[in-house]
Protein backbone atom coordinates (compact mmCIF):
# COMPACT_ATOMS: atom_id res chain seq x y z
CA UNK A 1 0.00 0.00 0.00
CA UNK A 2 1.29 3.47 -1.13
CA UNK A 3 0.62 5.73 1.56
CA UNK A 4 1.67 9.42 2.81
CA UNK A 5 -0.11 11.46 5.26
CA UNK A 6 -3.35 12.22 4.17
CA UNK A 7 -3.20 9.67 0.80
CA UNK A 8 -3.94 5.95 0.43
CA UNK A 9 -5.69 3.70 -2.26
CA UNK A 10 -9.29 2.79 -0.19
CA UNK A 11 -12.74 5.08 -0.64
CA UNK A 12 -13.61 6.47 2.71
CA UNK A 13 -15.23 4.31 4.98
CA UNK A 14 -14.02 1.08 2.69
CA UNK A 15 -13.77 -2.19 4.75
CA UNK A 16 -10.22 -3.97 4.52
CA UNK A 17 -8.70 -7.01 6.04
CA UNK A 18 -4.70 -7.56 6.44
CA UNK A 19 -4.84 -9.86 3.00
CA UNK A 20 -6.09 -7.08 1.16
CA UNK A 21 -4.08 -4.37 2.56
CA UNK A 22 -1.61 -3.91 0.22
CA UNK A 23 -1.57 -2.16 -3.50
CA UNK A 24 -1.87 -4.39 -6.41
CA UNK A 25 0.20 -3.43 -9.55
CA UNK A 26 -1.69 -0.46 -11.33
CA UNK A 27 -3.65 0.29 -9.01
CA UNK A 28 -2.60 4.15 -7.79
CA UNK A 29 -3.03 6.11 -5.02
CA UNK A 30 -6.40 8.58 -4.35
CA UNK A 31 -6.61 11.67 -2.36
CA UNK A 32 -8.98 10.90 0.64
CA UNK A 33 -9.05 11.73 4.64
CA UNK A 34 -6.30 10.27 7.24
CA UNK A 35 -8.03 7.57 9.14
CA UNK A 36 -10.86 7.25 7.26
CA UNK A 37 -9.86 3.45 6.20
CA UNK A 38 -11.04 0.40 8.14
CA UNK A 39 -8.51 -2.47 8.88
CA UNK A 40 -9.59 -5.43 10.45
CA UNK A 41 -9.01 -9.01 10.76
CA UNK A 42 -11.24 -11.84 9.32
CA UNK A 43 -13.88 -12.56 10.34
CA UNK A 44 -14.35 -9.18 12.47
CA UNK A 45 -14.36 -7.11 9.20
CA UNK A 46 -18.02 -8.60 8.29
CA UNK A 47 -19.17 -6.81 11.01
CA UNK A 48 -18.50 -3.19 9.46
CA UNK A 49 -21.57 -3.19 7.05
CA UNK A 50 -24.99 -1.86 6.87
CA UNK A 51 -27.00 0.34 9.89
CA UNK A 52 -30.83 1.98 9.68
CA UNK A 53 -30.36 5.37 9.32
CA UNK A 54 -32.51 6.22 12.42
CA UNK A 55 -29.51 4.57 14.24
CA UNK A 56 -27.31 7.12 13.03
CA UNK A 57 -30.09 10.59 13.52
CA UNK A 58 -28.07 10.53 17.13
CA UNK A 59 -25.50 12.97 17.08
CA UNK A 60 -21.69 11.82 17.45
CA UNK A 61 -18.35 12.26 17.37
CA UNK A 62 -17.85 8.74 16.37
CA UNK A 63 -17.52 8.11 12.40
CA UNK A 64 -20.31 6.03 10.90
CA UNK A 65 -17.83 3.08 10.14
CA UNK A 66 -17.24 3.31 13.81
CA UNK A 67 -21.36 2.78 14.63
CA UNK A 68 -21.45 0.69 11.75
CA UNK A 69 -18.81 -2.06 13.53
CA UNK A 70 -20.38 -1.18 17.27
CA UNK A 71 -24.58 -1.89 15.50
CA UNK A 72 -22.21 -5.41 13.23
CA UNK A 73 -20.89 -6.36 17.09
CA UNK A 74 -24.56 -6.47 18.87
CA UNK A 75 -26.05 -7.77 15.99
CA UNK A 76 -24.20 -10.60 14.24
CA UNK A 77 -21.51 -10.72 17.34
CA UNK A 78 -22.82 -10.62 20.62
CA UNK A 79 -23.62 -14.16 22.05
CA UNK A 80 -25.10 -12.75 25.64
CA UNK A 81 -21.96 -15.00 27.41
CA UNK A 82 -21.89 -11.22 29.33
CA UNK A 83 -22.66 -7.87 29.04
CA UNK A 84 -22.43 -5.13 26.67
CA UNK A 85 -20.81 -2.30 28.82
CA UNK A 86 -20.77 1.01 26.44
CA UNK A 87 -18.52 3.62 28.88
CA UNK A 88 -18.72 7.03 28.04
CA UNK A 89 -21.74 7.23 25.42
CA UNK A 90 -21.85 10.70 25.13
CA UNK A 91 -25.24 12.00 23.93
CA UNK A 92 -26.19 8.11 23.29
CA UNK A 93 -24.82 7.12 19.91
CA UNK A 94 -23.01 3.89 20.65
CA UNK A 95 -25.91 3.05 22.86
CA UNK A 96 -28.16 3.28 20.38
CA UNK A 97 -25.89 1.43 18.08
CA UNK A 98 -25.60 -1.39 20.28
CA UNK A 99 -29.87 -1.52 21.37
CA UNK A 100 -30.77 -1.66 17.78
CA UNK A 101 -27.93 -4.10 16.93
CA UNK A 102 -29.16 -6.23 19.81
CA UNK A 103 -32.96 -6.47 18.24
CA UNK A 104 -31.51 -7.85 15.25
CA UNK A 105 -29.66 -10.67 17.62
CA UNK A 106 -30.54 -14.42 16.63
CA UNK A 107 -29.30 -14.82 20.60
CA UNK A 108 -31.61 -11.61 22.42
CA UNK A 109 -34.23 -14.44 23.69
CA UNK A 110 -30.97 -16.13 25.16
CA UNK A 111 -29.48 -13.06 26.20
CA UNK A 112 -32.94 -11.33 27.94
CA UNK A 113 -32.77 -14.79 30.11
CA UNK A 114 -29.30 -13.94 31.53
CA UNK A 115 -29.80 -10.16 31.89
CA UNK A 116 -32.39 -8.46 32.10
CA UNK A 117 -30.82 -4.93 30.77
CA UNK A 118 -27.89 -6.56 28.18
CA UNK A 119 -26.24 -3.22 27.57
CA UNK A 120 -25.06 -1.00 30.55
CA UNK A 121 -24.24 2.05 29.77
CA UNK A 122 -22.45 4.77 31.58
CA UNK A 123 -22.41 8.64 30.83
CA UNK A 124 -21.46 11.62 33.16
CA UNK A 125 -24.28 13.63 31.59
CA UNK A 126 -22.84 17.07 32.06
CA UNK A 127 -20.85 19.59 29.36
CA UNK A 128 -17.57 20.10 29.14
CA UNK A 129 -15.96 23.21 27.65
CA UNK A 130 -15.50 21.96 24.38
CA UNK A 131 -18.67 20.45 23.78
CA UNK A 132 -20.81 23.94 23.00
CA UNK A 133 -18.35 24.13 19.94
CA UNK A 134 -19.42 20.40 18.80
CA UNK A 135 -23.38 21.43 18.90
CA UNK A 136 -22.58 24.23 17.07
CA UNK A 137 -20.40 22.58 14.15
CA UNK A 138 -23.43 20.23 14.03
CA UNK A 139 -26.09 22.38 13.71
CA UNK A 140 -27.63 20.95 17.24
CA UNK A 141 -29.89 22.92 18.89
CA UNK A 142 -28.78 22.63 22.24
CA UNK A 143 -28.57 25.55 24.13
CA UNK A 144 -26.02 24.53 27.19
CA UNK A 145 -22.88 25.55 28.84
CA UNK A 146 -20.00 23.93 30.24
CA UNK A 147 -21.45 23.03 33.73
CA UNK A 148 -24.75 21.78 32.53
CA UNK A 149 -26.43 18.35 32.25
CA UNK A 150 -27.51 16.96 29.48
CA UNK A 151 -29.37 14.47 31.09
CA UNK A 152 -32.36 14.54 29.60
CA UNK A 153 -30.85 14.25 25.79
CA UNK A 154 -29.47 11.34 26.74
CA UNK A 155 -32.42 9.88 28.02
CA UNK A 156 -34.43 10.78 24.49
CA UNK A 157 -32.02 9.85 22.35
CA UNK A 158 -31.71 5.96 24.00
CA UNK A 159 -35.62 5.81 24.60
CA UNK A 160 -36.31 3.58 21.27
CA UNK A 161 -33.50 0.91 22.81
CA UNK A 162 -34.29 1.89 26.64
CA UNK A 163 -35.96 -2.18 27.21
CA UNK A 164 -32.32 -3.38 26.87
CA UNK A 165 -30.29 -0.86 28.51
CA UNK A 166 -29.61 -0.56 31.75
CA UNK A 167 -28.50 3.38 31.65
CA UNK A 168 -26.76 4.79 34.72
CA UNK A 169 -25.75 8.87 34.49
CA UNK A 170 -23.06 9.94 36.58
CA UNK A 171 -19.67 9.82 37.70
CA UNK A 172 -18.53 5.98 36.55
CA UNK A 173 -15.94 5.70 40.01
CA UNK A 174 -19.43 5.69 41.40
CA UNK A 175 -21.88 4.11 39.35
CA UNK A 176 -19.39 1.61 37.72
CA UNK A 177 -19.69 -1.45 39.82
CA UNK A 178 -20.53 -4.29 37.84
CA UNK A 179 -20.31 -8.48 38.79
CA UNK A 180 -21.54 -10.43 35.74
CA UNK A 181 -18.70 -11.16 32.90
CA UNK A 182 -18.22 -8.84 30.05
CA UNK A 183 -18.66 -9.63 26.58
CA UNK A 184 -18.08 -6.47 24.54
CA UNK A 185 -16.57 -3.12 26.57
CA UNK A 186 -16.64 -0.13 24.59
CA UNK A 187 -14.35 2.74 25.83
CA UNK A 188 -15.21 6.34 25.44
CA UNK A 189 -14.68 7.39 29.13
CA UNK A 190 -11.35 7.11 29.97
CA UNK A 191 -10.74 11.05 29.93
CA UNK A 192 -8.80 10.74 33.37
CA UNK A 193 -5.93 8.73 34.93
CA UNK A 194 -8.54 7.61 37.30
CA UNK A 195 -10.80 6.54 35.23
CA UNK A 196 -8.82 4.37 33.31
CA UNK A 197 -7.35 2.89 36.13
CA UNK A 198 -11.08 1.93 37.54
CA UNK A 199 -11.69 0.33 34.37
CA UNK A 200 -8.91 -1.73 34.05
CA UNK A 201 -9.37 -2.83 37.73
CA UNK A 202 -12.92 -3.85 37.47
CA UNK A 203 -13.58 -5.08 33.99
CA UNK A 204 -10.63 -6.45 32.65
CA UNK A 205 -11.08 -9.38 35.17
CA UNK A 206 -14.41 -10.06 33.95
CA UNK A 207 -13.74 -10.57 29.93
CA UNK A 208 -14.04 -13.84 28.56
CA UNK A 209 -11.23 -15.51 26.37
CA UNK A 210 -11.56 -16.56 23.37
CA UNK A 211 -14.78 -13.83 23.17
CA UNK A 212 -14.74 -10.74 24.90
CA UNK A 213 -14.25 -7.55 22.50
CA UNK A 214 -12.19 -4.11 23.92
CA UNK A 215 -13.18 -1.60 21.56
CA UNK A 216 -10.65 1.50 22.77
CA UNK A 217 -12.36 4.42 21.13
CA UNK A 218 -9.44 6.69 21.81
CA UNK A 219 -6.71 5.02 21.10
CA UNK A 220 -5.28 6.26 17.98
CA UNK A 221 -5.23 9.63 19.21
CA UNK A 222 -3.34 12.29 20.11
CA UNK A 223 -4.10 12.70 23.77
CA UNK A 224 -4.50 10.17 26.49
CA UNK A 225 -1.36 8.30 26.65
CA UNK A 226 -1.94 6.10 29.49
CA UNK A 227 -4.88 4.73 27.55
CA UNK A 228 -2.23 2.61 25.29
CA UNK A 229 0.24 2.05 27.83
CA UNK A 230 -2.40 0.13 29.64
CA UNK A 231 -3.75 -1.49 26.86
CA UNK A 232 -0.46 -2.44 25.94
CA UNK A 233 0.57 -3.71 29.56
CA UNK A 234 -2.03 -6.32 28.77
CA UNK A 235 -0.59 -7.36 25.08
CA UNK A 236 -0.13 -11.27 26.19
CA UNK A 237 -4.22 -11.36 27.16
CA UNK A 238 -4.89 -10.17 24.16
CA UNK A 239 -4.94 -10.07 20.62
CA UNK A 240 -5.01 -7.34 18.23
CA UNK A 241 -7.71 -7.12 15.50
CA UNK A 242 -8.10 -3.95 13.94
CA UNK A 243 -8.49 -0.17 13.45
CA UNK A 244 -11.52 2.04 12.60
CA UNK A 245 -11.50 6.37 13.06
CA UNK A 246 -9.99 6.53 16.25
CA UNK A 247 -10.53 3.54 17.37
CA UNK A 248 -8.16 0.23 18.24
CA UNK A 249 -10.28 -3.44 18.84
CA UNK A 250 -8.69 -5.75 20.65
CA UNK A 251 -9.85 -9.56 21.61
CA UNK A 252 -9.38 -11.29 25.11
CA UNK A 253 -7.68 -14.66 24.25
CA UNK A 254 -6.53 -15.51 27.97
CA UNK A 255 -8.33 -15.05 31.18
CA UNK A 256 -7.17 -12.04 32.94
CA UNK A 257 -6.13 -12.23 36.84
CA UNK A 258 -7.76 -9.70 39.08
CA UNK A 259 -4.28 -9.24 40.85
CA UNK A 260 -2.94 -8.70 37.61
CA UNK A 261 -5.48 -5.58 37.24
CA UNK A 262 -4.22 -4.13 40.38
CA UNK A 263 -1.59 -1.14 41.03
CA UNK A 264 -0.16 -1.07 37.40
CA UNK A 265 1.37 2.72 37.80
CA UNK A 266 3.60 1.35 40.21
CA UNK A 267 4.34 -1.73 38.47
CA UNK A 268 5.75 0.89 35.30
CA UNK A 269 9.17 2.43 35.39
CA UNK A 270 9.44 5.41 32.82
CA UNK A 271 11.66 3.28 30.62
CA UNK A 272 8.66 0.42 30.30
CA UNK A 273 5.36 3.33 29.61
CA UNK A 274 7.60 4.36 26.47
CA UNK A 275 8.40 0.82 25.23
CA UNK A 276 4.70 0.31 25.60
CA UNK A 277 4.05 3.80 23.90
CA UNK A 278 6.28 2.70 21.26
CA UNK A 279 4.55 -0.88 20.78
CA UNK A 280 1.05 0.97 20.35
CA UNK A 281 2.84 3.72 17.95
CA UNK A 282 3.33 0.44 16.10
CA UNK A 283 -0.15 -1.17 15.79
CA UNK A 284 -1.29 1.02 12.60
CA UNK A 285 -0.45 0.30 8.79
CA UNK A 286 -1.37 4.14 8.58
CA UNK A 287 0.76 6.52 8.54
CA UNK A 288 -1.92 9.10 10.21
CA UNK A 289 -2.50 7.18 12.81
CA UNK A 290 0.76 6.10 13.37
CA UNK A 291 1.36 10.15 13.76
CA UNK A 292 -1.12 10.92 15.99
CA UNK A 293 0.35 8.03 18.53
CA UNK A 294 3.56 9.57 18.15
CA UNK A 295 2.52 12.79 19.36
CA UNK A 296 0.70 10.77 22.11
CA UNK A 297 4.18 9.42 23.14
CA UNK A 298 5.80 13.11 22.59
CA UNK A 299 3.28 14.13 25.74
CA UNK A 300 4.44 10.74 27.76
CA UNK A 301 7.89 11.45 27.22
CA UNK A 302 7.42 15.07 28.05
CA UNK A 303 5.44 13.98 31.60
CA UNK A 304 8.25 11.06 32.61
CA UNK A 305 11.39 12.75 31.25
CA UNK A 306 10.79 16.42 31.29
CA UNK A 307 11.03 19.38 28.25
CA UNK A 308 13.95 18.77 26.62
CA UNK A 309 13.44 14.76 25.68
CA UNK A 310 9.88 15.89 24.40
CA UNK A 311 11.50 18.45 22.17
CA UNK A 312 14.06 15.90 20.97
CA UNK A 313 11.76 13.48 20.07
CA UNK A 314 9.13 16.15 18.22
CA UNK A 315 11.50 17.11 16.13
CA UNK A 316 12.54 13.17 15.57
CA UNK A 317 8.76 12.55 14.76
CA UNK A 318 9.09 15.96 12.35
CA UNK A 319 11.61 13.99 10.47
CA UNK A 320 9.90 10.76 9.93
CA UNK A 321 7.17 12.31 8.86
CA UNK A 322 7.52 15.73 6.54
CA UNK A 323 4.67 16.24 5.01
CA UNK A 324 2.74 17.22 8.23
CA UNK A 325 3.41 21.02 8.65
CA UNK A 326 1.76 22.28 5.41
CA UNK A 327 0.45 19.40 3.39
CA UNK A 328 -1.24 17.44 6.13
CA UNK A 329 -5.08 17.76 6.93
CA UNK A 330 -6.12 20.43 9.81
CA UNK A 331 -6.83 17.50 12.64
CA UNK A 332 -3.07 16.40 12.01
CA UNK A 333 -1.80 19.84 12.43
CA UNK A 334 -3.93 20.91 15.22
CA UNK A 335 -2.47 17.94 16.80
CA UNK A 336 1.32 19.00 16.48
CA UNK A 337 0.47 22.51 17.35
CA UNK A 338 -1.02 20.71 20.49
CA UNK A 339 2.50 18.48 21.21
CA UNK A 340 4.64 21.73 20.28
CA UNK A 341 3.09 23.59 23.08
CA UNK A 342 3.05 20.86 25.51
CA UNK A 343 6.45 20.66 25.07
CA UNK A 344 6.99 24.40 25.65
CA UNK A 345 5.55 24.57 28.93
CA UNK A 346 6.82 25.49 31.70
CA UNK A 347 8.47 22.93 34.26
CA UNK A 348 10.63 20.39 33.78
CA UNK A 349 11.77 16.41 34.96
CA UNK A 350 15.43 14.93 34.85
CA UNK A 351 16.04 15.49 31.29
CA UNK A 352 17.42 12.94 28.95
CA UNK A 353 18.76 12.07 25.10
CA UNK A 354 15.68 11.65 22.46
CA UNK A 355 14.26 8.54 21.70
CA UNK A 356 13.67 6.03 19.21
CA UNK A 357 10.65 5.87 17.72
Amino acid sequence: MIFWLGRCEEEPDQVMNSADSRTQPGEQATQRTPMRATHLERPFDRLVSSIPKQVLAVPSMMSVAERRFLYGLAAKYYAGEGLIVDAGIFLGASTTCFGAGLRENSNLQHALGEWKRPVVSFERGIVTPTMPAFFKRNALDIDLKPGDSFEALVRANVKPVSDVVDLRIGDILETGKIEDPVEILFLDVLKLPEINKFVVENYYSRLIPGRSIVVQQDYFYDLLPYVKTYQEYFADYFTYIGEIGSTGVFLCKEKIPQEVTIGIEQKLESEDQIRLATVALQRSIDPARRFLMALSKVRLVRKLLGAKAAQNYLQFVKGEYPGVHENAPLRLREALRGAELVCRAKGDSPLTEALDA
